[in-house]
């Protein structure tokens, strides 16, 4: 996925639009499980911390479920 553009958005706001734009696509489906955030942090060039701050936006608006040890979900 290569590297996140470095335009004016907050980086965690980018990551959530890029997330929520491969969601729209259907990369994920509803009960599949995303990578984790260390992952997708890679994915994105940003630190874990951002790439959890984007999961968290996706989560807040339904689109996403995290459930304790086990990880994070489409719903």
């Amino acid at each position: 996925m290569g590297g996140m553009s470095r335009g004016a958005e907050i980086p965690y706001v980018t990551v959530a639009n890029a997330v929520r734009a491969r969601l729209d696509a259907g990369e994920w489906l509803p009960g599949e499980a995303l990578p984790s955030v260390v992952k997708l942090g890679a994915q994105y060039g940003v630190s874990s911390a951002t790439a959890a701050r984007a999961v968290k936006i996706l989560v807040a608006e339904g689109r996403l479920t995290t459930v304790r040890s086990w990880g994070t979900f489409v719903v």
